[in-house]
Formats: structure tokens, sequence, C-alpha cells
């Protein structure tokens, strides 16, 4: 009786520690197709377009302002357009660009309307210069946001297909750096 009590205890302890190794397999797996997955999905980049309204007025550092449609940004300066006229003015002389009251946008789908802004204003900090890109026409511009948001953060920003976002302001930190104020629209 005591040899197949011994039995059955070493047959149990085997297969406890089968199911106990198993299990383990099983999470380190799961734990590297997770780990895969994340680094995959953060390897994407975190591009979300935005609509540039089409009156700016460009606040310069040493006083003053200049009012028109901006029509072209790099990372060492922007042109703004009035009337018949355009200037080139470096971003190291711009404090911010603000798009005021409610603006006629053109929608990604290319229709002209005018949009009421209201609600929470979204502050991106420390957009690098070069992560905003004004697209041509110059109604809509991408913004990589990277280095701005978490990957969690860019996921509930970039998830609502129902909404577009209007800049509403640009305020410049640094020659490398921005911080951009976003509006939530409806469609």
């Amino acid at each position: 009786m005591k040899a197949v009590f011994r039995v059955l205890t070493l047959l149990l302890t085997i297969i406890m520690s089968l199911t106990g190794i198993e299990g383990e397999t099983r999470t380190i797996t799961y734990r590297s197709r997770e780990i895969a997955q994340r680094s995959a999905t953060a390897n994407k980049k975190q591009l979300i377009t935005v609509v540039v309204p089409s009156s700016a007025i460009v606040r310069f550092k040493q006083g003053g302002s200049y009012t028109g449609e901006l029509t072209a940004f790099n990372s060492q300066n922007l042109r703004i357009a009035a009337n018949s006229s355009s200037e080139i003015v470096p971003l190291s002389q711009i404090s911010q660009v603000e798009f005021p009251g409610d603006p006629w946008i053109f929608t990604p789908e290319g229709t002209r309307k005018r949009v009421p802004i209201r609600g929470i204003t979204i502050p991106l900090e420390a957009v690098p210069v070069m992560g905003f890109n004004l697209e041509d026409p110059p109604y809509t511009a991408t913004l990589n946001l990277e280095t701005v948001l978490s990957q969690e953060e860019f996921e509930r920003l970039s998830g609502q297909t129902n909404r577009i976002y209007v800049v509403k302001e640009i305020l410049f930190e640094s020659t490398k750096t921005m911080t951009i104020k976003i509006v939530r629209a409806r469609r």
C-alpha cells in the first residue's frame, strides 16, 4: 500500500510540475508576443492630420504682427500672404501664430465650411519644428507626435474618426520646439 501511495505521489508531483512548467512557458510566450507587438506598434509613426485655418496672425517677439494666410512653413521660416503680397519671416523672430475666431476651413474632403471652435484646447508641447509639415494646398498639416505623446495618448487622440482637429495657436518655445494648441471640431 505504501508503494502504491509513493507511486501516486510521484506521478502527481510529475504531473503538477509539468503543468507548472507548461504554464510558465505559456506566460513567457505570451509576454514575448506582447513585447513584440508593443515594439512593432511603437515603431509606427505617430502622424495626425490637422486643419490649418485660412486666417492667421503672426506675432513678432519684438512687437507687432502680420495678418494673412499661412502659405509655407519649414524649419527655418514661414510665409504669410495677404492681398497680393507675401512675407517670409524667420521663425526666430516669431513668438506665436494665432488662428482667431471661428475660422473658415477646408475639410480633408476638400469642402470649405465655417467651423465653430468650442470645447477643450489640447496643448501638444515640445513638438519638434520639423514635426509640422504644412501641406500644399496649405489648409492641412501633418503633425509627427512620436516624441510628444505616448502610444496610448496618441491612440486616444487619433481614434476619434468623427472629429477633425483644428490648429488654434502655435507658440515658439525655441528654434527647435513649439507648442501647438489644437481644438476638436465635428466633421
